[in-house]
């Protein structure tokens, strides 16, 4: 029961967190980001630590399975990453702790989907390794979109 309704939850919970507080105007182009850099990523570092490395693998995704990986894991990374972006920090300092801690929490998610049966990994996969593919996925992500971004231009203005 657990494995049928994590993604779901999780999703609807993000998606209200997104429509609280992540203005409609602004909505797009954090999709876009997360669109590009998560769930497109997702699909990618899936398929490097799944399929290549056979290091980590998605189970009991029911009818969300497709290609071995669970067909709701890339839009739960979407909102994940439209809720980071919208509240990323202005100070540098702060920055980089926010960062630091999406970085935890992405391993806590990881622990999080594996205890309701739809995750499961090699030993020694996490934390570490994996607490440090996530930091530098988050790192690259916070880097793009402080380059990138209309959004964190117009806001130090």
């Amino acid at each position: 029961m657990v494995a049928t309704f994590f993604y779901p939850v999780y999703m609807l919970l993000g998606f209200i967190i997104v429509v609280i507080f992540v203005p409609k105007k602004d909505l797009k182009e954090y999709f876009t980001y997360g669109v590009i850099l998560r769930g497109l990523g997702d699909l990618v570092v899936v398929a490097i630590y799944q399929n290549l490395f056979q290091v980590m693998w998605f189970q009991n995704a029911g009818i969300f399975s497709v290609l071995g990986q669970n067909l709701l894991s890339p839009p739960s990374w979407i909102l994940t990453i439209i809720i980071y972006l919208h509240f990323l920090p202005h100070r540098k300092v702060f920055m980089w702790v926010y960062t630091l801690a999406f970085a935890a929490f992405s391993v806590g998610y990881g622990y999080l989907v594996r205890n309701a049966g739809l995750f499961d990994f090699k030993p020694w996969l996490y934390p570490y390794l994996s607490f440090l593919t996530f930091l530098l996925w988050w790192v690259i992500i916070t880097w793009l979109f402080c380059k990138t971004s209309t959004l964190r231009r117009d806001s130090l203005r």
